[in-house]
């Protein structure tokens, strides 16, 4: 799983059209805005001294992984040293490790899915459902509802899991399907994703707007709804059955 973190002045204020956009395309990309978890509520990292008005504009776009091991964050509202307001975020970096699993080599040829043959499909649908309901997806990480969970044991059964599931598409579909023989330039082409998760993206993408629109509550059925529905976890529940 990737692990990321930029942090910037993305002019994508709580209430205009860019936070809209930036909301999306966290949501389509699996990460985290973590400021918006992590600070108060009527927290604004800008000032206009032209229009004696404050936003909130800066922020803190991360990956699942990173984000949990975010410890805490501040806005130091009293160190001027531009309109915009500095912010202070202390991370526990031993979170960020690297995981002993075994990961397939991107392979020389990629597939062309416009050529696949009937035949193929079908091979290919069979081989990857039988090498998906082999995997073991843990019992208490399907059913953690904590969406700032940091239990250790939690973080690493993800990872891996992520990882298993990748290579087993990949096995299945490079057994089933014959390759152009093309460069694949580094980039892996991984069938079955979206069918899997479009459907759960939905319900979380609404339940997501639900709670933003409700001035992101910290508590209550919206609030736990919202963290319920995040689209990993929802997906690594769906997966052996839906595969």
């Amino acid at each position: 799983m990737p692990k990321y973190l930029f942090c910037r002045n993305f002019n994508a204020g709580t209430t205009n059209t860019f936070g809209g956009l930036l909301e999306d395309f966290c949501m389509e990309n699996d990460s985290i805005i973590s400021d918006y978890a992590l600070v108060p509520q009527d927290t604004f990292t800008y000032i206009s001294d032209a229009h004696n008005t404050t936003s909130w504009i800066d922020h803190f776009v991360s990956s699942f992984t990173v984000h949990q091991a975010m410890l805490n964050m501040e806005v130091l509202t009293e160190c001027i040293i531009s309109d915009h307001r500095a912010v202070a975020v202390s991370i526990q970096c031993y979170h960020l490790r690297e995981f002993d699993y075994e990961v397939m080599e991107p392979q020389p040829s990629r597939i062309d899915w416009l050529k696949v043959t009937a035949q193929e499909r079908d091979d290919y649908y069979h081989k990857s459902k039988n090498l998906l309901h082999q995997l073991q997806v843990p019992t208490e990480v399907s059913h953690c509802q904590n969406f700032n969970c940091t239990d250790e044991k939690h973080l690493e059964e993800t990872e891996n899991l992520y990882a298993e599931l990748t290579s087993a598409l990949l096995a299945a579909a490079y057994s089933a399907i014959k390759t152009t023989g093309k460069k694949n330039e580094g980039k892996l082409n991984i069938p079955g994703w979206n069918s899997v998760v479009k459907s759960k993206h939905q319900i979380a993408k609404a339940a997501f707007r639900q709670w933003a629109n409700c001035n992101r509550r910290k508590t209550g059925d919206i609030h736990r709804n919202m963290t319920k529905t995040k689209i990993f976890q929802i997906f690594i529940a769906a997966m052996p059955q839906k595969c």
